[in-house]
């Protein structure tokens, strides 16, 4: 793009603004966009863009592959090997556990290793090394505290460490966290081609007699492989604006990915985009640039400029999944259900739910139990308790059935009549059975007592209450009646029905598990 003659406006891009030259008011020749000034006029300027490529570094395709630890073991004292189908999930950056020693080892470290791979179609003009970098999160599980510095991140090539990072914080407790990380470090590119690079990870998991500290357990996640190769002119695709004036003196230049206000600085060496452009090509189409942070942008080149995929783990109660609108997670709308909204003869729990907005959201849940119950009404005559004194009598019209595992609080109204026509004396005892199990769940209770020296009659309820620990479901809960004459004649004893006056109910609710 140019701009040149009197009274013309310049082209502003970026910083570079070129001022407007001051010019009589005549007409400039007919000729094409040039430098030229007219009679009287001062300087012109005139500015143009030419699209170039920089050697910025780009990133590499590359993975991970989980082999043998054991040429990787330097620490004195035991070792062992992480299951290699953890440490792949590690690597591929899932999450594992590197499991606690049984505390028979003193100063054990767990190892995993990985060969690094890298696709060679996503490898751009000719470069002989490429920049390896890494990071890890570890979480100590406990039970104990790791000692000193309890671990190593390390990059090997062959069987020479060419990194080897300690992990610390020092003495890291219980629950603590910290990050492993492999800063750039440039390896040559046969030696990643013949899989001799590799990354490897170790952690005290046994128990150090030093330290006075027992085994622990550990959560590793969030492994990620940077790899980037740099070549000539192999970078990034970018414009460069430069203006002059007519006497060809540079005024300003600017760069810019897009021609935009945004300047870009270019890493060197600067190369024409012709020049460049097919010992840069590569066989994988579409362009992708995975530079953290980047929006996704289309830049001049056409190519597609997007962050990196983010690493799914594959089991199927992942509900993440990369589709082709993007990155899909699927939302969870939670409702409550107000305090007695959920009713019915089986367990129900109401349920609140109060949120927060904000990012992320808060939510608060709390839950009421409705515990199981029961509740019956002995819809019978009265047992005749006097043709069977000093007799166990059940009731089995009286059953409630207690349907699991829990602690129940069980009572009974026990309606009854006694009397004597002559005089007489005795009572009328009753209590609760576990007939599943035969178990006495009450000590006998006295329901009616008389002792008349004539004629006496009475009738009423009286209420039976315990609770009752259940370690297995159903149980069924009788209410059993006797009769004991201790003098005279009885002429009248009956319990255990309904009659005019009430009834005998039977009642259950569970009050805990």
């Amino acid at each position: 793009m140019s701009g040149c003659g009197c009274g013309q406006s310049p082209i502003a891009i970026g910083d570079c603004q070129p001022s407007k030259p001051a010019c009589p008011p005549v007409a400039c020749p007919p000729v094409a966009c040039a430098p030229v000034a007219c009679p009287g006029s001062t300087p012109c300027e005139h500015c143009e863009t030419t699209p170039l490529r920089d050697s910025a570094p780009y990133r590499v395709a590359a993975t991970v592959s989980s082999t043998d630890p054991t040429p990787y073991y330097t620490i004195a004292n035991t070792h062992a090997a992480l299951d290699p189908v953890v440490a792949q999930t590690i690597l591929n950056s899932g999450t594992g556990t590197f499991p606690a020693d049984d505390g028979t080892h003193n100063g054990q470290h767990t190892w995993l290793a990985g060969v690094v791979h890298i696709d060679p179609t996503s490898l751009r003009g000719n470069p002989t090394s490429v920049t390896i970098s890494a990071s890890v999160h570890v979480h100590n599980d406990g039970r104990s505290t790791a000692c000193q510095l309890y671990g190593r991140f390390a990059l090997w090539n062959g069987t020479t460490p060419i990194r080897t990072d300690l992990l610390g914080p020092p003495d890291l407790p219980a629950g603590g966290d910290d990050n492993g990380v492999i800063p750039p470090t440039t390896v040559a590119l046969a030696d990643v081609l013949a899989g001799k690079i590799v990354v490897e990870l170790n952690l005290e998991t046994g128990n150090d007699d030093a330290c006075r500290v027992g085994p622990k357990q550990w959560t590793v996640d969030s492994f990620v492989l940077t790899v980037q190769a740099s070549a000539p002119g192999c970078g990034r695709p970018f414009l460069r604006t430069t203006c002059r004036n007519c006497d060809g003196a540079v005024t300003c230049t600017t760069d810019t990915l897009d021609g935009s206000s945004t300047p870009y600085a270019a890493v060197p060496p600067v190369v024409p985009v012709a020049s460049c452009q097919d010992g840069c090509a590569t066989a994988r189409p579409p362009c992708l640039s995975t530079d953290r942070g980047n929006a996704i942008t289309r830049g001049s080149d056409g190519c597609l400029y997007a962050p990196d995929t983010p690493a799914l783990d594959p089991s199927p109660c992942n509900a993440a999944r990369n589709t082709t609108g993007g990155l899909l997670v699927p939302r969870i709308g939670l409702t409550g259900i107000a305090p007695g909204g959920n009713i019915g003869s089986e367990r129900s729990v109401d349920i609140d739910v109060t949120g927060t907005s904000g990012c992320p959201e808060k939510w608060e849940i709390g839950a009421r139990l409705t515990p199981v119950s029961g509740f019956l009404n002995t819809e019978r005559q009265h047992a005749n308790l006097l043709a069977q004194t000093g007799t166990d009598v059940p009731i089995p019209e009286s059953d409630i059935v207690l349907p699991e595992p829990g602690v129940y609080h069980i009572d009974s109204d026990v309606r009854y009549a006694l009397g004597s026509a002559t005089g007489g004396s005795g009572y009328i005892i009753g209590w609760l059975r576990d007939e599943t199990t035969d178990t006495l769940l009450t000590s006998f209770t006295q329901i009616a007592a008389i002792n008349a020296a004539r004629q006496e009659q009475q009738g009423g309820t009286t209420h039976i209450m315990t609770e009752y620990a259940v370690a297995s479901g159903p149980r069924t809960v009788r209410l059993h009646l006797m009769l004991v004459l201790t003098g005279g004649k009885i002429s009248d004893a009956e319990a255990g029905g309904t009659d005019s006056n009430g009834a005998t109910r039977m009642r259950f609710l569970k009050v805990r598990d």
